[in-house]
């Protein structure tokens, strides 16, 4: 958070070409492509106009225009630091930035891979007005026990979100995903026992209209999450059909897995249409 005019932000993607998003608020301000190993340094310009504008309608993102988000991709960021020549920079205060904060835990869907930073999980926290921390893991979200304890132990967030399984069918048994999955819930409901948690089963993907062992995992597995939610009875574990979210085929892409930019769009819309109707139950979230 800061009032400078001109700022420069310097950064170093050390592995991988890649690219970075750069945000006024809710507002697009640039994207910037870096070289892996190269240090960049970027000169950032306040926009002139939010200063001529009514200021209101420029909160209805849930952060203040003066918030300036650096969102990054796949890959390995080294930062070094903030230059804003004098003036004063700070971290956003509470009523600068969404009130809650959301969770989520899954695959490379959930990640969004090449479809930063309009991925569904980002696009429908704008719906909800919420502040998401995306922890979704491309090629991983194996529900290891380390990382379910350090998602347990966290205790920045109030809504948690996990999409499970699409990572895991090729890797474990129908008992090994039975367990795993639910050592994470049972860790996330002990240590926050009055947060919304929502649980999705596995997208419809190639496996869905092709008949084969991965479609019978599909199946499995989804029916062993439904039980998850069904003999916990927690009432602030709730449960989300992955169909209900990606309910258009043709919104992936050609790879029958990972959505395209219409696909993410929908899966957004839908599935904060499905968190609203729940979180309306939280009055103070």
């Amino acid at each position: 958070m800061t009032d400078a005019q001109t700022l420069r932000v310097a950064v170093r993607i050390p592995e991988t070409d890649g690219d970075v998003f750069v945000f006024c608020g809710g507002l697009f301000h640039s994207q910037h492509r870096l070289q892996a190993g190269i240090a960049r340094t970027l000169q950032l310009e306040a926009p002139k106009r939010l200063a001529a504008v009514q200021r209101e309608p420029l909160l209805a993102s849930g952060f203040a225009p003066e918030v300036w988000r650096v969102i990054f991709g796949r890959y390995t960021v080294e930062w070094g630091g903030v230059q804003t020549f004098g003036r004063p920079l700070r971290p956003p205060q509470t009523h600068e930035q969404p009130r809650t904060k959301w969770l989520a835990y899954g695959s490379s869907i959930t990640h969004g891979m090449y479809n930063q930073p309009m991925t569904y999980i980002q696009q429908a926290a704008r719906h909800l007005g919420l502040d998401v921390y995306n922890c979704g893991l491309s090629g991983s979200c194996l529900c290891e026990r380390e990382v379910a304890d350090f998602l347990a132990a966290r205790n920045d967030w109030q809504v948690a979100l996990l999409e499970l399984g699409v990572n895991m069918r090729d890797r474990f048994t129908l008992e090994q995903f039975r367990e795993a999955t639910g050592y994470l819930l049972d860790q996330l409901v002990r240590k926050h026992p009055a947060k919304p948690i929502f649980l999705i089963t596995i997208y419809p993907n190639f496996a869905t209209y092709y008949e084969s062992d991965i479609t019978d995992k599909d199946r499995q597995f989804n029916e062993i999450l439904r039980e998850h939610v069904s003999r916990r009875n927690h009432p602030h574990l709730h449960l989300i059909e992955g169909e209900q979210v990606l309910d258009d085929f043709s919104g992936l892409s050609v790879d029958l897995v990972h959505p395209g930019e219409y696909g993410h769009m929908r899966m957004a819309h839908n599935l904060a249409s499905h968190m609203r109707t729940v979180l309306a139950g939280y009055p103070d979230l």
